[in-house]
Protein backbone atom coordinates (compact mmCIF):
# COMPACT_ATOMS: atom_id res chain seq x y z
CA UNK A 1 0.00 0.00 0.00
CA UNK A 2 1.04 3.82 -0.93
CA UNK A 3 2.34 5.71 2.21
CA UNK A 4 0.68 8.74 0.54
CA UNK A 5 -2.97 7.58 -0.68
CA UNK A 6 -4.25 11.00 -0.90
CA UNK A 7 -3.72 13.66 -2.84
CA UNK A 8 -2.94 17.28 -2.20
CA UNK A 9 -3.41 20.35 -4.55
CA UNK A 10 -0.29 22.09 -4.24
CA UNK A 11 -0.71 25.58 -2.57
CA UNK A 12 1.15 28.20 -3.82
CA UNK A 13 4.07 29.34 -1.58
CA UNK A 14 2.92 32.13 1.04
CA UNK A 15 1.92 35.07 0.32
CA UNK A 16 4.72 37.99 1.05
CA UNK A 17 3.37 38.91 4.87
CA UNK A 18 2.52 42.99 5.54
CA UNK A 19 4.76 44.69 7.58
CA UNK A 20 2.26 47.84 9.66
CA UNK A 21 5.61 50.25 9.54
CA UNK A 22 9.22 49.95 9.21
CA UNK A 23 10.07 49.26 13.39
CA UNK A 24 7.96 45.94 12.55
CA UNK A 25 9.65 44.79 9.51
CA UNK A 26 13.42 45.46 11.67
CA UNK A 27 11.81 43.76 14.82
CA UNK A 28 9.43 41.09 13.71
CA UNK A 29 10.33 39.69 10.50
CA UNK A 30 13.01 37.15 12.10
CA UNK A 31 10.05 35.33 14.74
CA UNK A 32 7.93 35.96 11.37
CA UNK A 33 10.31 33.46 9.02
CA UNK A 34 10.54 31.30 12.40
CA UNK A 35 7.01 30.34 12.67
CA UNK A 36 6.69 27.29 14.33
CA UNK A 37 4.09 25.32 16.75
CA UNK A 38 7.06 24.94 19.58
CA UNK A 39 8.50 28.36 19.88
CA UNK A 40 12.64 28.02 19.23
CA UNK A 41 13.08 30.31 22.32
CA UNK A 42 12.71 33.98 23.06
CA UNK A 43 13.24 36.67 21.09
CA UNK A 44 16.72 39.28 21.94
CA UNK A 45 13.45 42.06 23.83
CA UNK A 46 12.76 39.58 26.37
CA UNK A 47 14.71 40.26 28.92
CA UNK A 48 13.75 44.59 28.80
CA UNK A 49 10.18 42.82 28.74
CA UNK A 50 10.86 41.73 32.05
CA UNK A 51 12.17 44.40 33.07
CA UNK A 52 9.30 46.43 32.07
CA UNK A 53 7.09 44.38 33.70
CA UNK A 54 9.03 44.66 37.47
CA UNK A 55 9.81 47.91 37.58
CA UNK A 56 7.12 50.17 35.15
CA UNK A 57 3.93 48.48 34.12
CA UNK A 58 3.60 46.19 36.92
CA UNK A 59 0.52 43.97 35.79
CA UNK A 60 -1.95 43.94 38.71
CA UNK A 61 -3.80 40.34 38.21
CA UNK A 62 -5.90 40.94 41.98
CA UNK A 63 -9.33 40.21 41.50
CA UNK A 64 -9.15 38.53 38.62
CA UNK A 65 -11.09 35.35 38.31
CA UNK A 66 -10.25 32.37 36.31
CA UNK A 67 -14.19 32.16 35.93
CA UNK A 68 -15.45 28.97 33.39
CA UNK A 69 -12.45 29.10 30.93
CA UNK A 70 -13.27 27.92 27.53
CA UNK A 71 -11.26 24.95 26.07
CA UNK A 72 -11.74 24.12 22.32
CA UNK A 73 -10.95 20.22 21.82
CA UNK A 74 -10.54 17.99 19.02
CA UNK A 75 -8.15 16.53 16.85
CA UNK A 76 -5.55 18.63 14.65
CA UNK A 77 -8.04 19.63 11.18
CA UNK A 78 -11.39 19.64 12.91
CA UNK A 79 -12.34 23.13 12.24
CA UNK A 80 -10.69 24.03 15.56
CA UNK A 81 -9.09 26.99 14.13
CA UNK A 82 -12.04 28.41 12.58
CA UNK A 83 -14.35 27.74 16.15
CA UNK A 84 -11.26 29.74 17.75
CA UNK A 85 -11.35 32.70 15.29
CA UNK A 86 -15.07 33.06 15.97
CA UNK A 87 -15.22 32.79 19.43
CA UNK A 88 -12.08 35.18 19.86
CA UNK A 89 -14.02 37.52 18.41
CA UNK A 90 -16.76 38.02 21.28
CA UNK A 91 -15.64 41.34 23.16
CA UNK A 92 -15.73 39.18 26.38
CA UNK A 93 -13.08 36.44 25.64
CA UNK A 94 -8.96 36.87 26.40
CA UNK A 95 -6.83 34.75 24.90
CA UNK A 96 -2.90 34.37 24.06
CA UNK A 97 -2.28 36.14 20.83
CA UNK A 98 0.44 35.35 18.19
CA UNK A 99 2.87 37.50 20.09
CA UNK A 100 2.25 36.41 23.41
CA UNK A 101 3.33 33.34 21.89
CA UNK A 102 7.08 34.52 20.86
CA UNK A 103 7.82 34.80 24.79
CA UNK A 104 7.63 31.87 27.27
CA UNK A 105 7.70 33.98 30.55
CA UNK A 106 4.00 34.82 31.34
CA UNK A 107 4.79 37.28 33.21
CA UNK A 108 5.63 39.21 30.29
CA UNK A 109 2.56 39.23 28.46
CA UNK A 110 1.48 42.48 29.73
CA UNK A 111 4.59 44.25 28.76
CA UNK A 112 4.73 42.71 25.27
CA UNK A 113 0.99 43.49 24.22
CA UNK A 114 1.79 47.29 25.55
CA UNK A 115 4.71 47.32 23.57
CA UNK A 116 2.86 45.81 20.51
CA UNK A 117 0.06 48.54 20.81
CA UNK A 118 2.06 51.29 21.80
CA UNK A 119 4.95 51.43 18.94
CA UNK A 120 2.01 50.18 16.70
CA UNK A 121 4.12 46.84 16.01
CA UNK A 122 2.19 44.40 13.68
CA UNK A 123 2.68 42.19 10.68
CA UNK A 124 -0.12 40.21 8.75
CA UNK A 125 0.45 37.39 6.56
CA UNK A 126 -0.53 33.24 5.71
CA UNK A 127 0.54 30.95 8.62
CA UNK A 128 3.65 28.96 7.56
CA UNK A 129 1.56 25.75 7.08
CA UNK A 130 0.18 27.55 3.76
CA UNK A 131 -3.91 26.87 4.66
CA UNK A 132 -5.06 30.04 4.07
CA UNK A 133 -5.43 31.12 7.27
CA UNK A 134 -4.47 35.04 7.67
CA UNK A 135 -2.76 35.82 10.89
CA UNK A 136 -1.13 38.72 12.69
CA UNK A 137 0.31 39.85 16.06
CA UNK A 138 -2.95 40.24 17.89
CA UNK A 139 -4.81 36.65 16.44
CA UNK A 140 -5.37 34.03 18.67
CA UNK A 141 -2.37 31.74 19.17
CA UNK A 142 -2.22 27.70 19.90
CA UNK A 143 0.20 28.91 22.29
CA UNK A 144 2.14 25.30 22.18
CA UNK A 145 5.14 26.70 24.19
CA UNK A 146 3.37 27.76 27.43
CA UNK A 147 1.10 24.74 27.17
CA UNK A 148 3.84 22.42 26.64
CA UNK A 149 5.71 23.88 29.98
CA UNK A 150 2.51 23.81 32.22
CA UNK A 151 1.25 20.58 31.39
CA UNK A 152 4.17 18.55 31.12
CA UNK A 153 4.08 17.93 27.69
CA UNK A 154 6.87 16.22 25.69
CA UNK A 155 7.00 17.43 22.29
CA UNK A 156 9.79 15.01 20.99
CA UNK A 157 7.73 11.61 22.61
CA UNK A 158 5.06 10.04 21.12
CA UNK A 159 3.81 8.80 23.94
CA UNK A 160 0.19 8.68 25.70
CA UNK A 161 0.81 10.25 29.67
CA UNK A 162 -2.77 10.03 31.71
CA UNK A 163 -1.33 12.70 34.10
CA UNK A 164 -3.70 14.50 37.00
CA UNK A 165 -3.22 17.47 39.35
CA UNK A 166 -1.53 15.22 41.35
CA UNK A 167 1.09 14.65 39.49
CA UNK A 168 2.29 18.29 39.63
CA UNK A 169 3.61 20.39 42.88
CA UNK A 170 1.04 22.84 44.36
CA UNK A 171 3.37 25.67 43.14
CA UNK A 172 3.66 24.91 39.49
CA UNK A 173 -0.81 24.96 39.25
CA UNK A 174 -0.63 27.99 41.35
CA UNK A 175 2.18 29.54 38.47
CA UNK A 176 -0.40 27.99 35.58
CA UNK A 177 -3.44 29.82 37.17
CA UNK A 178 -1.18 33.22 37.35
CA UNK A 179 -0.68 32.91 33.99
CA UNK A 180 -3.89 32.79 33.11
CA UNK A 181 -4.71 35.62 35.09
CA UNK A 182 -1.85 37.58 33.12
CA UNK A 183 -3.41 36.58 29.66
CA UNK A 184 -6.89 38.08 30.88
CA UNK A 185 -5.31 41.19 32.44
CA UNK A 186 -3.90 42.13 28.91
CA UNK A 187 -7.56 42.74 27.91
CA UNK A 188 -8.81 43.68 30.71
CA UNK A 189 -9.51 47.65 29.59
CA UNK A 190 -11.43 46.11 26.80
CA UNK A 191 -13.88 44.15 28.96
CA UNK A 192 -12.74 40.79 28.50
CA UNK A 193 -12.92 38.50 31.18
CA UNK A 194 -13.30 35.08 30.21
CA UNK A 195 -9.91 32.96 28.91
CA UNK A 196 -10.32 31.23 25.68
CA UNK A 197 -7.97 28.40 24.42
CA UNK A 198 -7.08 26.43 21.71
CA UNK A 199 -4.71 23.73 21.32
CA UNK A 200 -4.43 20.41 19.34
CA UNK A 201 -2.57 19.23 22.59
CA UNK A 202 -5.18 19.68 24.38
CA UNK A 203 -7.50 16.83 23.74
CA UNK A 204 -5.62 14.18 25.76
CA UNK A 205 -5.25 16.64 28.65
CA UNK A 206 -9.05 17.60 29.36
CA UNK A 207 -9.19 15.81 32.87
CA UNK A 208 -5.93 17.56 33.89
CA UNK A 209 -7.15 21.04 32.90
CA UNK A 210 -10.83 20.48 34.77
CA UNK A 211 -8.53 19.42 37.73
CA UNK A 212 -6.92 22.82 37.63
CA UNK A 213 -10.23 24.73 36.44
CA UNK A 214 -13.06 22.87 38.08
CA UNK A 215 -15.62 24.79 36.19
CA UNK A 216 -14.10 24.70 32.85
CA UNK A 217 -16.36 24.78 29.81
CA UNK A 218 -15.13 22.38 27.02
CA UNK A 219 -16.07 23.02 22.71
CA UNK A 220 -15.24 19.27 21.83
CA UNK A 221 -15.66 19.64 18.08
CA UNK A 222 -15.54 16.67 15.49
CA UNK A 223 -15.19 16.47 12.14
CA UNK A 224 -15.81 13.57 9.49
CA UNK A 225 -12.42 11.44 9.79
CA UNK A 226 -12.02 10.50 6.19
CA UNK A 227 -11.29 14.50 5.58
CA UNK A 228 -9.28 14.59 8.68
CA UNK A 229 -7.35 11.73 8.12
CA UNK A 230 -6.18 13.18 5.19
CA UNK A 231 -5.37 16.92 6.28
CA UNK A 232 -3.44 15.27 9.52
CA UNK A 233 -1.01 14.02 6.49
CA UNK A 234 -0.77 17.60 5.27
CA UNK A 235 0.06 18.79 8.45
CA UNK A 236 2.47 16.56 8.96
CA UNK A 237 4.11 17.23 5.51
CA UNK A 238 3.87 21.07 5.94
CA UNK A 239 5.38 21.09 9.58
CA UNK A 240 8.26 18.67 8.69
CA UNK A 241 8.87 21.30 6.01
CA UNK A 242 8.92 23.91 8.50
CA UNK A 243 11.00 21.70 10.77
CA UNK A 244 13.83 21.86 8.12
CA UNK A 245 13.24 25.65 6.77
CA UNK A 246 13.72 27.24 10.22
CA UNK A 247 16.10 24.70 11.55
CA UNK A 248 14.25 24.11 14.69
CA UNK A 249 16.89 22.81 17.38
CA UNK A 250 14.70 20.20 18.53
CA UNK A 251 13.66 19.18 15.39
CA UNK A 252 16.82 18.84 13.23
CA UNK A 253 17.30 15.04 13.65
CA UNK A 254 13.47 13.95 13.73
CA UNK A 255 10.40 15.69 13.43
CA UNK A 256 7.48 17.23 15.09
CA UNK A 257 4.79 15.30 15.09
CA UNK A 258 1.38 17.21 15.56
CA UNK A 259 -0.75 14.17 15.78
CA UNK A 260 -2.61 13.87 19.64
CA UNK A 261 -0.50 11.43 21.57
CA UNK A 262 -2.93 8.75 21.53
CA UNK A 263 -1.99 5.45 23.30
CA UNK A 264 -2.13 3.73 19.78
CA UNK A 265 0.17 6.39 18.19
CA UNK A 266 3.49 4.85 19.05
CA UNK A 267 2.25 1.48 17.63
CA UNK A 268 0.93 3.07 14.23
CA UNK A 269 3.56 5.04 13.80
CA UNK A 270 6.38 1.72 14.00
CA UNK A 271 3.57 -0.61 12.01
CA UNK A 272 2.76 2.05 9.34
CA UNK A 273 5.33 5.10 9.61
CA UNK A 274 4.02 8.77 10.41
CA UNK A 275 3.15 9.78 6.54
CA UNK A 276 0.43 7.04 6.15
CA UNK A 277 -3.25 7.58 5.95
CA UNK A 278 -3.69 4.08 8.19
CA UNK A 279 -2.06 5.84 11.05
CA UNK A 280 -3.60 9.10 10.69
CA UNK A 281 -7.50 7.22 10.60
CA UNK A 282 -6.12 5.11 13.56
CA UNK A 283 -5.91 8.43 15.33
CA UNK A 284 -8.76 9.74 14.43
CA UNK A 285 -10.58 6.76 15.36
CA UNK A 286 -9.27 6.52 18.63
CA UNK A 287 -10.09 10.16 19.70
CA UNK A 288 -13.38 9.73 18.82
CA UNK A 289 -13.14 6.58 21.05
CA UNK A 290 -11.28 8.41 23.83
CA UNK A 291 -13.85 11.13 24.08
CA UNK A 292 -16.53 8.87 24.31
CA UNK A 293 -14.82 7.54 27.72
CA UNK A 294 -14.02 10.88 29.14
CA UNK A 295 -17.07 12.87 27.99
CA UNK A 296 -19.14 11.60 30.68
CA UNK A 297 -16.46 12.78 33.35
CA UNK A 298 -16.61 16.01 32.48
CA UNK A 299 -19.19 18.56 34.17
CA UNK A 300 -19.74 20.99 31.25
CA UNK A 301 -18.70 19.32 27.81
CA UNK A 302 -20.62 20.27 24.52
CA UNK A 303 -20.04 18.72 21.60
CA UNK A 304 -21.05 19.87 17.98
CA UNK A 305 -20.10 18.46 14.18
CA UNK A 306 -18.08 20.82 12.15
CA UNK A 307 -19.95 20.52 9.70
CA UNK A 308 -22.63 21.46 11.26
CA UNK A 309 -21.00 24.22 12.06
CA UNK A 310 -20.62 24.93 8.10
CA UNK A 311 -24.71 24.27 7.81
CA UNK A 312 -26.13 26.84 10.35
CA UNK A 313 -22.95 28.85 11.73
CA UNK A 314 -25.17 31.33 13.45
CA UNK A 315 -27.59 29.06 15.31
CA UNK A 316 -24.31 26.57 16.53
CA UNK A 317 -22.64 29.60 17.59
CA UNK A 318 -25.68 30.73 19.70
CA UNK A 319 -25.79 27.02 20.85
CA UNK A 320 -22.27 27.55 22.09
CA UNK A 321 -22.06 30.72 23.61
CA UNK A 322 -25.32 30.20 25.49
CA UNK A 323 -22.99 26.40 26.53
CA UNK A 324 -20.42 29.36 27.60
CA UNK A 325 -22.77 31.61 29.76
CA UNK A 326 -22.08 34.35 27.88
CA UNK A 327 -24.08 36.93 25.49
CA UNK A 328 -24.37 37.02 22.13
CA UNK A 329 -22.40 39.20 20.42
CA UNK A 330 -22.81 41.99 18.51
CA UNK A 331 -19.43 43.22 17.06
CA UNK A 332 -18.31 44.09 13.29
CA UNK A 333 -15.55 41.60 14.22
CA UNK A 334 -18.00 38.41 14.92
CA UNK A 335 -20.09 39.38 12.25
CA UNK A 336 -17.06 39.47 9.71
CA UNK A 337 -15.90 35.88 10.87
CA UNK A 338 -19.28 34.48 10.95
CA UNK A 339 -19.91 35.69 7.51
CA UNK A 340 -16.53 33.67 6.64
CA UNK A 341 -17.51 30.32 7.92
CA UNK A 342 -17.52 27.88 4.66
CA UNK A 343 -15.65 30.16 2.51
CA UNK A 344 -13.42 28.23 0.49
CA UNK A 345 -9.94 29.74 -0.45
CA UNK A 346 -8.18 26.44 -1.47
CA UNK A 347 -9.40 22.87 -2.91
CA UNK A 348 -7.80 19.56 -2.05
CA UNK A 349 -7.82 16.10 -3.73
CA UNK A 350 -8.20 13.62 -0.86
CA UNK A 351 -8.63 9.57 -0.80
CA UNK A 352 -8.13 6.58 0.35
CA UNK A 353 -11.81 6.99 1.99
CA UNK A 354 -12.00 3.40 1.61
CA UNK A 355 -8.96 2.79 3.77
CA UNK A 356 -10.66 5.20 6.62
CA UNK A 357 -13.81 3.42 6.31
CA UNK A 358 -12.19 -0.21 7.27
CA UNK A 359 -10.28 1.08 10.05
CA UNK A 360 -13.01 3.54 11.31
CA UNK A 361 -16.11 2.82 10.28
CA UNK A 362 -18.05 2.52 13.63
CA UNK A 363 -16.63 5.97 14.41
CA UNK A 364 -18.15 7.11 11.58
CA UNK A 365 -21.24 5.72 11.52
CA UNK A 366 -21.84 6.89 14.86
CA UNK A 367 -21.30 10.30 14.12
CA UNK A 368 -23.57 10.42 11.05
CA UNK A 369 -20.87 9.88 8.28
CA UNK A 370 -21.70 7.02 6.77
Amino acid sequence: MSKTVDEVAEVEALRPPEFRNLASRLLLSRQWEKQHAVPAGEPPSAALMRLLSRTVLKPDTTGIDVRAPIFIIGTPRCGSTMMMQLMTAHEQIAFFTHTMNMFRDPSTFYAVEWMRRTLRLDVRGERYLRDSIMVDGSSPSEAMGFWGEALALEPLSLAFRDKRIGDFEPGHIAWVRESIRQVIACSRQRGARRFLSKCPALLTECLLLQDIFPDARFVYLIRDGRMVANSLLKLYRRQREQDLKVDHPLFREQPFVPYPRMPSLERSAAEYGLDDIRTTATIWDESVKFMNRVKPQLRHCYEVRYEDVLAAPAEQMRRIFEFCDLPQPESPAFRQQLDSVGVIHHRNRYGGFDVVESIAGDSLRQHGYL
